[in-house]
């Protein structure tokens, strides 16, 4: 019964029935009508005419496709994958009435659901007798016996070996979430197979085009393009087709393009779901989505070319099967870019991988040439879909409802006649007739369909004009506005929402909705309502004048106006917190941008709400639950589309008088274009985890000219201030590579998740993609000649003089090594292939050569040898470039005074010469060379900065003037970049060769690469390195997704571009930075040697002075008193000056050099200054030496030199002790005297081993506060060891003194594996204990099982002192320690880069009454029960409540990030932080931590 299915849906929610439900593992339908009856109608009407009854809504929900029936049998659809699922069906009449006539109850195509897997069997009984059976040996009984038998004896068989082997690592893995598919794809399958009437669509299978393509033997690529006309039944064969491969168990992936559904028009989604599908039934490939996850995830926003390429060309084509997969795409005429399509599916022909492809289309001149051009013609079978009668005649036959045979056979003749194969006209006219009663009624239903679906479509509009009840008039024509126009289908609640309709008021919704609008309309089995056919819309939104249409332009003003109305609702922002958007609003956060654009010109009314929109607060609140939805990236194609409706505007203004209504709506859309790009790129993941920062604290940091500060930051002037800038426009860049003192690398490669930067004598350093911060570095150990790295980015190769590494670069391993060739080849070109197990190199020898990884002696083996042959009036020397094909079957070759050339690797064969078209410049010299990474062109740079493209085959050569020395192609194959020496990087598009961006900068270009997604450029300029996120790169990729794939469209789409013409201002890198004793001022230093004073408040005050030899300048501090500033460059020279208003010019300052002086005789960089608390004279400390240096006389007044030198120290001022140094160091504190540099004390602190990773405090305590059991304890003794165990790595990063100056915070990190990231702990230290040279000295012994005595003895009379450390939860989330203010309140930067502040519950006695409790003995030890119940106490307060009291002010954004930025952001005295960025540095005053 259906009321099985509907039992186990309800239980599914059901805590009552949840451990029943669980135990269910397989159903059997006996004769269930799934998709109802014909003769429920009948019931009904037969009802409605007697006088004793009345028609049943129960008996309604049993008609055939009724809405209750489809949408119980799609609920079922989402769980039946996980049961067996058997379905009987009779095959005998039953007889009914008195008269026993017989009449077939329930057809097979009712009784079987027809869903992937299902079992359907016959049996030999009428309705009655499918579950009453005679005995238990009548024949139907034993068929369904055997059925159950055979069922059991599944269960008890064990798991299959896929389950068995599941690994976590699989179960984890979400790919619907990493390929961004939101819908099943087997959604519209089940709308078209519900649809589809028995005894159809079977004229297929007898097909001989179709047996070959299905049968075939091999394992050979095929593709089969079925045609029709339009509504000829093709979706309904689609999903015949569909069902028959899966039921005959093949592997079958399928796809329905929707023309109502924008995401379902995309060629993004279509191979996203076939991935989705693949993997599910290929377990190589579901592996290589899982080893590659992250990568994968990324693609949900990456463009069509590099999903095909990613997901495709790199992973299924490199998988051997052993049967065909089977695609079938149904409706590519409808979609965004059918040719795009095309060409890709026409690579499968091409790699020779073993999939059948079958496509379903209309027949145009558009899309008959784009076959043709993309397939050759020997590989593309061809199918007609017309003319089948037979199908009209089954389909007749099941749908009509006439009882009477005769006149049933006259009915379908005439609906014969007029069909003209058109299914949809047939399915139209015999809804008409079943409604009608008599024979008379269906005559006069035949004269009022004309044939042919104008007609009949002019036929059903005129019904829905002649509606008498305007209410119910006006509701079909919004109700027909939505569907025609909407981005995509909104289901029947979505509807109801729009038309501000309570669903509850009407009984059957679908059927009424369906009824309202004339038969345009219907209601799917999802609850989707759309538009019958794609025609009728075309025909609603005609320019013709109709009975009833649809104004197109009026109908999206007014669907942009409700948007309006439900983003402006009162209440909107704490929905959104609460997670509570109605269903219709995720619909208008997605789409009102798109019904502005096509509603231009918008009236005065709808023009108003668009600015009272964009002028108010809730635009943020539209940002805002983008972000909580995590759907930023519709900011971008709202960015586009706001664009293009400014570029309207603009153009109205030239034909109309400017009005100053007009100016500003322009102005206000073309910025909110600018600001939603930049939203993000610089606080996206921020946003994401934050979305309420958009308020208050994203527009504060938002230049001064843009929109979101000039309508929200100026508000919140008072809370949070940011100034220093004076820049007040966005820029492009994203963030600076600076690199240290020496490296010069001249290459930068971007894959995966990492950037890549080569110095060519002999390291690679490896960069995150998000916080680009090192991660790795790899020391070749001799100068790097070449690098490569695969196209995951999980393999890089270095190519050196005398030998080749291979790395691993998640664990920075070098995993292989080779003995290079002779040294006068030189590598010009690498690559990875055969699925990375070999490398391929190209060198100026002319010489292809090969590293296969899997053998055991690895060597160089020449492969190829190009015997490049001189052609007329040419010259052949060594190829000055060369480059490997992506799939590495080709090369292409670059000379001086020859033409290129492109070789098959195989053989090897010349392909073919490129020739110049300016015939002129004879054949120049090809600088650098490259491949389109899928079209197989060859794009190249000549050395006078001339680009061209040229296709080996067809010998079509394009050329364009650059001024470039270097070239890229972007991975998605839509643009190359150029930079050249004067510092410049111009971006052009492939196809049309039109400029899309260009920016100028300081410094010569030396090496450029886009990032993966082709949304960012990354440039090298020698000690530096940029990366830029040009707002025209995401726009670009946003439109060429929704625009045809025609060439003429593809130009129009970059000529529409503004180009950005961007001048990126001189920066000199910050590289030091001190604030006053006041908070007032503050010093940067500079990386070219300059010293400049600057104001908090007013700004620029002068310069300091710059170094003689432009040596980069290391360290500035400020003096106690704040009337000296030192100063110290990378040479080691040592300034000291003063600065003071001058008396006669009023803002005006005088400065005075105090000091200068080399320090020491070898100029060893100097690594802190520190001044006297009297500020007379300074500290100077080296690696190798320590002086001090009186300020007045000039003169050294002490030096010590240092034995062994110490590498990672951190000096301060005893707080408690005037005359005495303190210097931190890994686990070691020392005093020394200020005036004599004599070592007063050595202490060695308790802190945990660094090989350790456990960060444990001396009592180790679990969340809760407890103690550890007997065991951690026993591991903690394992964990510590004084300080003679402390590695080198370790190094201290912060030293800083509390208010008051009681404790002492350190916070130091050590390498944790092979990356550069470091594991970080902060200590505390009480100042006090640091005061007394007589303090006990004591080392550990023993910890008793107990862990409540700690017994010690002095072995060594080493000095040690308790510290508490931080929970490592805690500890790992402080970024960097900034400074102590008020209230013993830490201020930090943490993980995310929020400036956090936490006030410390700093126990005020513990640390000291354990020193004063502690014994020195020489040879017994002492009780420390009471010293370890207080520090056990202090310890429960720093791992339990205290984290709860951290309060986040403000994040930095995202491209403010940097080693220089985090390295030296501070804190003033009042509480401002200044940061710097871009050679400025940011002042940001925040009320929260002022106060």
């Amino acid at each position: 019964m259906v009321n099985d299915e509907q039992a186990f849906l309800q239980g599914q929610n059901d805590p009552e029935y949840e451990r029943i439900i669980r135990m269910v593992s397989a159903i059997l339908f006996l004769s269930t009508p799934h998709r109802g009856t014909n003769l429920a109608e009948a019931l009904n009407r037969i009802l409605q005419a007697s006088f004793i009854a009345t028609p049943k809504q129960f008996i309604g929900d049993l008609a055939r496709n009724s809405f209750a029936l489809q949408k119980l049998n799609d609920q079922f659809r989402h769980i039946a994958p996980k049961l067996d699922i058997v379905s009987f069906y009779e095959t005998q009449m039953t007889p009914i009435g008195l008269q026993r006539n017989k009449v077939m109850v329930l057809e097979k195509e009712s009784s079987v659901l027809g869903y992937p897997g299902e079992i359907s069997k016959a049996l030999n009984a009428d309705h009655h007798g499918v579950c009453k059976y005679e005995s238990p040996q009548d024949p139907i009984y034993v068929t369904v016996r055997n059925v159950l038998k055979s069922l059991i004896r599944k269960l008890s068989m064990p798991s299959s070996s896929n389950e068995a082997t599941a690994t976590p690592e699989d179960e984890r893995f979400d790919a619907e979430y990493a390929l961004g598919i939101t819908e099943a794809p087997d959604t519209d399958y089940s709308f078209f197979r519900g649809r589809w009437a028995a005894g159809t669509c079977h004229w297929i299978l007898e097909n001989p085009t179709f047996l070959d393509w299905e049968y075939d033997n091999g394992l050979s690529p095929r593709a089969l393009w079925l045609h029709g006309s339009a509504a000829s039944g093709k979706s309904v064969l689609a999903s015949f087709v569909i069902n028959h491969l899966v039921e005959s168990d093949r592997q079958c992936q399928y796809f329905f393009i929707r023309f109502g559904d924008q995401a379902k028009r995309s060629a993004s989604t279509l191979l996203r779901s076939l991935a989705l599908q693949i993997a599910a039934a290929v377990p190589a490939f579901r592996q290589k989505l899982i080893q590659t996850s992250e990568d994968v995830a990324r693609l949900k926003s990456a463009d069509v070319q590099s999903i095909w390429q990613k997901l495709f060309k790199s992973m299924l084509f490199r998988i051997s099967m052993s049967q065909p997969l089977y695609w079938v795409i149904d409706g590519l005429e409808e979609s965004h870019s059918p040719r795009t399509i095309l060409k890709m599916l026409a690579d499968v022909l091409l790699a020779q991988v073993p999939i059948r492809i079958l496509i379903i289309s209309r027949k145009t001149q558009d899309i008959a040439s784009a076959f043709w051009k993309a397939f050759d013609v020997s590989h593309l079978d061809v199918l007609e879909n017309e003319g089948h009668q037979r199908d009209f005649y089954h389909f007749i036959d099941q749908e009509l409802q006439i009882p009477d045979p005769k006149f049933k056979g006259e009915v379908s003749n005439t609906i014969l006649e007029s069909a003209r194969g058109n299914f949809l006209w047939v399915h139209l006219a015999i809804q008409k007739i079943n409604k009608c009663m008599t024979k008379a009624d269906v005559k006069k239903a035949f004269e009022q369909l004309p044939p042919g679906m104008d007609a009949l479509y002019g036929r059903m509009a005129q019904s829905v004009a002649d509606i008498a009840e305007n209410t119910n008039r006006q509701r079909a024509h919004d109700i027909m506005a939505w569907v025609a126009c909407a981005s995509r289908a909104l289901d029947v609640r979505e509807l109801c929402q729009a038309l501000e309709t309570e669903a509850e008021e009407i009984i059957d919704l679908p059927k009424s909705i369906e009824n309202l609008c004339g038969g345009f309309v219907v209601v799917d089995s999802d609850g989707h309502v759309a538009m019958i056919h794609r025609t009728a819309r075309e025909y609603l939104l005609g320019p013709e004048v109709r009975p009833f249409n649809i104004d197109k332009r009026a109908a999206h003003e007014q669907l942009f106006i409700r948007c309006m109305m439900g983003l402006t609702e009162n209440g909107l922002r704490a929905k959104v917190n609460r997670g509570q958007e109605s269903a219709f609003m995720h619909y208008a956060m997605a789409s009102w941008f798109r019904h502005v654009l096509e509603a231009f010109p918008l009236s005065s009314d709808a023009m108003s709400i668009l600015m009272k929109f964009a002028r108010g607060s809730s635009m943020l609140v539209w940002i805002q639950a983008l972000a909580s939805n995590e759907h930023l990236r519709t900011l971008v194609t709202a960015s586009t589309y706001l664009s293009r409706f400014a570029e309207k505007l603009r153009h109205a203004d030239l034909d109309i008088v400017p009005t100053d209504r007009q100016i500003p709506e322009r102005e206000i859309t073309g910025k909110w274009s600018m600001d939603l790009v930049k939203i993000v790129g610089k606080f996206g993941g921020n946003l994401t985890r934050n979305p309420e920062a958009i308020h208050r604290l994203i527009p504060p940091f938002c230049p001064h000219d843009s929109i979101l500060y000039q309508q929200y930051g100026r508000k919140e002037i008072k809370s949070l201030m940011v100034g220093g800038f004076t820049n007040t426009s966005w820029d492009d860049s994203l963030a600076r590579l600076s690199f240290s003192s020496g490296i010069h690398a001249d290459r930068i490669v971007a894959v995966g998740v990492y950037i890549f930067v080569l110095d060519p004598a002999g390291n690679i350093y490896i960069y995150g993609e998000k916080s680009f911060e090192e991660i790795h570095q790899f020391k070749h150990g001799e100068r790097i000649r070449w690098m490569h790295v695969n196209s995951n980015g999980t393999l890089l190769v270095a190519y050196g003089f005398i030998s080749t590494s291979l790395w691993d670069v998640a664990d920075g391993r070098c995993i292989g090594s080779v003995r290079n060739p002779a040294r006068s080849a030189r590598p010009q070109s690498m690559n990875f292939a055969e699925d990375d197990t070999t490398i391929m190199l190209g060198s100026d020898d002319g010489r292809l050569r090969l590293w296969r990884l899997s053998e055991p002696l690895p060597e160089w083996k020449i492969i190829a040898e190009l015997d490049e042959q001189r052609l007329e009036g040419t010259f052949v020397n060594s190829p000055s470039c060369m480059s490997i094909s992506p799939d590495s079957n080709q090369i292409a070759l670059g000379y001086r005074g020859h033409p290129a050339s492109v070789w098959e690797i195989q053989g090897p064969e010349l392909i073919g010469h490129c020739s110049r078209r300016d015939a002129e410049n004879a054949w120049g010299e090809v600088i650098q060379i490259t491949w389109h990474p899928y079209s197989g062109e060859v794009l190249g740079l000549y050395l006078e900065g001339i680009v061209f493209k040229w296709n080996p085959y067809d010998y079509d050569v394009e050329e364009i003037r650059t001024g470039g020395a270097k070239l890229v192609v972007s991975q998605d194959g839509n643009f190359f970049a150029t930079g050249d020496a004067t510092g410049n990087l111009k971006v052009f598009s492939i196809t049309d060769f039109c400029l899309v961006y260009q920016l100028a900068a300081q410094d010569p270009v030396l090496d450029i690469s886009f990032s993966p997604d082709s949304h960012r450029l990354y440039d090298i300029r020698g000690s530096f390195g940029n990366v830029w996120e040009p707002s025209a790169l995401l726009k670009y990729s946003e439109t060429t997704e929704r625009s045809s794939d025609d060439a003429s469209d593809s130009q129009s789409i970059a000529s529409r571009m503004v180009v950005s013409g961007v001048q990126s201002q001189d920066i000199d890198t910050i590289t030091a930075l001190a604030t006053h004793p006041s908070g007032r001022y503050y010093c940067i230093g500079t990386e070219d040697g300059t010293t400049e004073l600057f104001d908090v408040s007013g700004g620029k005050i002068g310069n300091l002075g710059s170094s003689r030899s432009y040596m980069t300048t290391e360290q500035v501090v400020w003096s106690p008193n704040g009337h000296y500033i030192a100063i110290a460059d990378l040479s080691g020279r040592l300034h000291v000056k003063t600065f003071q208003p001058k008396s006669d010019a009023l803002g005006t300052w005088a400065t005075e050099s105090k000091l200068e002086m080399p320090i020491g005789m070898a100029r060893r960089a100097i690594l802190q200054l520190l001044f006297h608390a009297d500020s007379t004279r300074i500290f100077v400390y080296t690696s190798s030496t320590l002086s001090v240096i009186t300020v007045s006389t000039k003169a050294v007044h002490a030096s010590v030199v240092l034995s062994p030198p110490y590498q990672s120290f951190r000096w301060v001022n005893h707080p408690l002790e005037r005359d005495i140094l303190i210097a931190v160091g890994p686990g070691i504190i020392q005093t020394r005297a200020w005036d004599d540099l004599r070592e007063k004390e050595t202490i060695h602190t308790v802190t945990p081993f660094v090989e350790q990773v456990a960060n444990l405090s001396l009592i180790s305590t679990d969340e809760t506060g407890l103690e550890a059991s007997q065991s951690s304890l026993e591991n903690s003794r394992r964990d510590y060891h004084p300080v003679g165990s402390w590695k080198a790595q370790e190094s201290v990063d912060r030293v800083l003194f509390t208010p008051g100056e009681k404790h002492l915070l350190v916070q130091t990190s050590y390498p944790v594996d092979r990356s550069r990231h470091r594991q970080k702990q902060v200590i505390l230290f009480e100042v006090a204990a640091l005061r007394s040279a007589q303090a006990a000295r004591r080392t550990f012994e023993e910890i008793d099982s107990s862990g409540s005595n700690l017994r010690l003895q002095d072995t060594n009379q080493q000095r040690m002192i308790d510290c508490i450390t931080l929970p490592e939860h805690l500890a790992c989330d402080i970024e960097v320690p900034l400074a102590f203010l008020s209230r013993d309140r830490l201020v930090f930067l943490d993980r995310n880069f929020w400036v956090c502040s936490w006030r410390l519950p700093l126990p005020s006695n513990i640390l000291a009454r354990s020193t004063s409790e502690t014994a020195v003995t020489t040879g017994g030890g002492s009780n420390m029960s009471a010293t370890l119940a207080g520090r056990r106490a202090s310890e429960t307060t720093l791992s339990g409540g205290g984290s709860t009291n951290i309060r986040r002010h403000f994040f930095l954004p995202g491209d403010w990030i940097s080693p220089e930025c985090v390295t030296l952001c501070t804190v003033a005295s009042d509480g401002t932080v200044l940061c710097p960025r871009n050679g400025e540095v940011a002042v940001i005053k925040c009320a929260t931590l002022r106060n």
